[in-house]
């Protein structure tokens, strides 16, 4: 079952990220990795990393006064629709912009002489 990997996978990229910036959210990284692999041969995440996300954000969405969505994400079930979700969003937002990307290296509309913009 590989949908119940894909919101740790998501973490992982997220504190990837943030772990080049702060490192302080480093620790999250190894924690979220063992958490995906225990996941993907089918165990309980042994580290609840997931658990402890899914608490963190409720409680810092709670806090700041959205409280409906805080309780909404506190819910195991709806934290990892969410999440796979967003993967799938923002995978298929990737993949159109290097496309586009693509297509401006290969044609880009300014040439030497005339500029199409």
């Amino acid at each position: 079952m590989v949908f119940f990997c894909i919101p740790c996978l998501l973490l992982i990229v997220y504190f990837a990220v943030a772990g080049i910036f702060f490192p302080k959210y480093r620790i999250f990284l190894r924690e979220g990795w063992l958490c995906f692999v225990d996941k993907l041969r089918g165990r309980v995440c042994s580290v609840s990393f997931d658990n402890r996300m899914r608490i963190a954000l409720s409680a810092w969405l709670t806090r700041r006064g959205m409280v409906r969505m805080g309780r909404f994400l506190h819910d195991e079930r709806n934290f990892n629709i969410t999440l796979t979700v967003f993967a799938i969003v923002s995978t298929v937002v990737s993949i159109y912009l290097f496309i586009v990307f693509v297509q401006f290296l290969y044609s880009p509309p300014c040439t030497a002489d005339t500029c199409s913009i």
